[in-house]
């Protein structure tokens, strides 16, 4: 039971063509993936564009947030702003000597909402 060249050749080749063929399944299927990917990509700009064209509110209405740039950005703007509120202080000495000191920041000021019935402004006087 020995084997000559041209059996070890013929089980070679079968070999080799199991290996192709395995290969190009591989990649077949690695192709098909990418195909899918790529179509629902382009299934998806396209609904994002037709978004676009029928869109009521504005150019501004589907943009993507903001980038971490101009978050830090505006992060910063909005922490100066809270400190420039912080340290506006309302000082009023009334006409006994007394010394009022309203710290607070200027949206907070309203006790009552514009909707919570009337408001009457009134003077306290020492009696």
């Amino acid at each position: 039971m020995t084997m000559n060249g041209f059996e070890i050749g013929v089980f070679g080749l079968i070999g080799i063509a199991i290996v192709v063929l395995v290969i190009i399944f591989l990649m077949n299927r690695g192709l098909r993936k990418w195909r899918e990917r790529a179509e629902e990509n382009y299934i998806l700009q396209m609904k994002r564009k037709e978004q676009k064209e029928k869109n009521p509110f504005g150019e501004d209405y589907f943009k993507s947030s903001d980038s971490p740039k101009q978050q830090k950005q505006k992060a910063r703007q909005y922490q100066a702003s809270q400190k420039q509120k912080e340290t506006t202080a309302h000082q009023k000495t009334t006409s006994s000597g007394v010394t009022i000191i309203d710290d607070r920041a200027e949206d907070k000021k309203k006790i009552f909402e514009h909707g919570d019935g009337e408001y009457v402004e009134f003077e306290e006087v020492n009696g």
